[in-house]
């Protein structure tokens, strides 16, 4: 597998890092990162996302230029940018063109834009028991897909792909997952995003608010965890967790991690970039994640 660039947007930070998987660790080449003032990304799936685009692209070409970047870059955007959604139909057409289509019409009542607006991705499941098809689907507004693309194209970079924050990440530690149903934790500035992964692929998710764990912080979102995991299981047929992974927390991801097995009663433990990452050089920081893992999707 050649070697890719991966490009994380946060509301905090631009990460940029180039990897390609090598059997089954990961090789780094290069990285970079550079700190966005508060305020520059503002993540939504209806409102425009960058009320000064100039100054995150001078980050962006920052970065590239530190890095060495030039070309193509996987791109990795907040998941409060994304809508995640499980369509359950009849059949979905074999022409991918016509299936987004086809999906975006069946999705039109849970978008807060028109149909015609989305952008999809798409990743068909199987048949259930009833024989009908569940297909788990990414959904952006396409304008909003549009002020990246031209925000990369002032920085001199051009888009391969678009992901979520959680599914990248999910991505670059998808050797670690277990066969079973997972939850990644992953935090995001000033979110955090539940996401299940079961036969590893994305399932479903939920996009929380985090204040950061002072002031019972981390208590709240405990208890979120704790009643989407039953919301999971109950609405969504999501089976029993095998193990929960948490990352993007800084400091306080093994602290988070520690309290949550003992909340759900599961395996959990904090992301560990340095077991899939060769000679990683950052102390193994899950902040990394999805950057890492964008840059070792296939196109």
């Amino acid at each position: 597998m050649p070697f890719g660039w991966g490009l994380d947007l946060s509301a905090e930070a631009i990460r940029l890092c180039q990897a390609a998987l090598r059997g089954d660790r990961v090789e780094v080449r290069r990285m970079a990162d550079v700190p966005l003032a508060p305020g520059l990304l503002q993540p939504s799936a209806k409102l425009p996302n960058l009320p000064e685009p100039a100054a995150v692209a001078a980050a962006v070409h920052r970065a590239a230029r530190e890095a060495g970047c030039r070309g193509y870059v996987r791109l990795v955007l907040p998941d409060a940018a994304f809508i995640l959604r499980s369509i359950v139909s009849d059949t979905v057409p074999n022409d991918a063109a016509t299936a987004r289509q086809f999906l975006l019409w069946q999705a039109r009542d849970l978008l807060p834009f028109a149909a015609e607006e989305g952008r999809l991705d798409y990743q068909i499941v199987g048949a259930g028991a009833d024989g009908r098809v569940r297909t788990v689907c990414l959904i952006a507004r396409a304008r909003i897909i549009a002020e990246y693309e031209e925000l990369l194209g002032t920085a001199g970079l051009r888009v391969a792909i678009v992901d979520a924050h959680s599914v990248a990440m999910a991505q670059a530690v998808s050797a670690v997952i277990a066969d079973g149903p997972s939850l990644l934790v992953s935090g995001d500035g000033s979110r955090a995003t539940l996401l299940v992964i079961e036969a590893r692929r994305p399932r479903v998710w939920r996009v929380l608010p985090f204040a950061g764990t002072g002031n019972g912080g981390g208590d709240r979102l405990l208890r979120e965890i704790v009643d989407s995991c039953t919301f999971f299981h109950e609405s969504e047929g999501v089976a029993p967790l095998t193990q929960v992974l948490v990352g993007g927390f800084g400091k306080e991801t093994a602290a988070l991690a520690e309290r949550l097995s003992g909340w759900l009663e599961l395996p959990a433990a904090a992301v560990n970039l340095g077991a899939v990452a060769r000679d990683w050089p950052l102390d193994a920081d899950s902040a990394w994640g999805a950057a890492l893992g964008a840059a070792i999707r296939p196109c």
